[in-house]
């Protein structure tokens, strides 16, 4: 998979350019997938010899090959890919040669049928990292400067991909993460499976069986109240990588959709950070706690604009219906350390939330209570 795929274009003309590659084999049959590229200079209709850093982007479920995406990053300084990894092209309509759907029954229940390979999941890791060898096979890319994005399922699948494709330098999983038993959602998909079936499932396709082995560096992205990740697996999560390679930025209440994914600013800021040697984003360290007093150290190299500190003591509501808190943290900017007061000192769930004065905005990791 590390090759370039054999490719076609659709269109090899326009701003945002269409093509089908070849994936892996589909019940014993050839596949070809569908997607959108485009760089800077393919934006703007011009010709230079200059090379962009390069990102795949990879959609959720009921998502596809979103153009608009990679205008985006396009217009943003990067060649970008995106594939459709329902079998499907631009007018929404299955390929000949399609791979499999993104139905629950062949995320979950196909794996009753023995065979691996045609399992969503593993499709779907395939086609990713082939339309990575495709997009380091472009002359614009500069092979080393390649990053990861994807959201909810796609985040999923980033998670997954970041432990097996190192030629990445950075991926950015927004919503997904792993311990898919523990969901408030897709956890009901697993119970329905015999206990054996679902032991092979978290084997060989929950995201905690690869985030340790992850070489690029990590942003991981989502919402305290995410339907579909809740805030304790996510924090097993994020516990897997390596300290030095990740940073976190939970955001408050923050919706769950394609959109809502790919507009973080903290997303293209933390990919210059990597790839361009641009301004870090700040970081924060674990929640410390000392009756109602929390307390962390942080690094910014831009000053903080504001700070504050999400709690709470809500164990009963699913994700999604849990009642959160805030209280304005205090930063001491020359001891780099930030402290807040909780009304509640027997709080269950918490996070430092800061922002920098370029609105740039990280969390700590999160505080659960009994396991952190």
């Amino acid at each position: 998979m590390s090759k370039p795929p054999a490719f076609s274009w659709l269109d090899s003309t326009s701003a945002v350019r269409s093509l089908t590659y070849e994936s892996v084999n589909y019940q014993g049959k050839p596949t070809r997938v569908f997607a959108y590229y485009s760089n800077p200079d393919l934006l703007m209709g011009k010709k230079t010899n200059r090379k962009f850093p390069g990102v795949v982007l990879v959609h959720g479920g009921g998502g596809a090959a979103f153009k608009e995406w990679v205008e985006k990053w396009a217009a943003d300084g990067y060649a970008a890919i995106a594939m459709d990894l329902g079998g499907k092209g631009a007018d929404g309509q299955f390929l000949p040669d399609a791979g499999p759907d993104q139905t629950h029954e062949l995320k979950f229940t196909s794996i009753e049928k023995g065979e691996l390979q045609n399992v969503w999941s593993y499709h779907a890791v395939a086609s990713v990292i082939l339309a990575h060898s495709l997009l380091l096979n472009q002359p614009q890319v500069d092979f080393t400067k390649t990053a990861l994005t994807g959201i909810s399922w796609g985040g999923y699948l980033t998670c997954i991909v970041a432990g097996l494709d190192n030629r990445f330098k950075a991926a950015v999983p927004v919503y997904g993460c792993g311990y898919y038993d523990e969901s408030d959602v897709f956890g009901k998909d697993l119970a329905k499976l015999s206990s054996q079936e679902k032991t092979k499932w978290m084997k060989y396709f929950d995201p905690s069986v690869y985030l340790p082995f992850t070489r690029p560096a990590l942003l991981f992205v989502n919402g305290n109240k995410d339907r579909f990740y809740n805030i304790s697996p996510y924090s097993k999560t994020y516990a897997l990588p390596k300290e030095t390679q990740k940073n976190i930025c939970l955001k408050p209440d923050m919706r769950h959709s394609h959109t809502h994914g790919w507009e973080p600013v903290e997303i293209r800021y933390f990919f210059e950070s990597v790839l361009n040697d641009g301004v870090p984003l700040p970081k924060v360290e674990t929640v410390k706690k000392s009756d109602s007093t929390v307390h962390t150290a942080f690094d910014a190299v831009v000053g903080l604009r504001a700070a504050r500190f999400y709690y709470s003591s809500d164990i009963t509501s699913a994700n999604e219906q849990r009642v959160w808190a805030s209280v304005e943290a205090k930063v001491d900017p020359a001891r780099k350390k930030l402290t807040a007061k909780v009304p509640d000192p027997n709080f269950a769930y918490g996070f430092f939330y800061i922002t920098d004065h370029r609105e740039v905005s990280v969390s700590s990791p999160i505080f659960v209570k009994g396991k952190l």
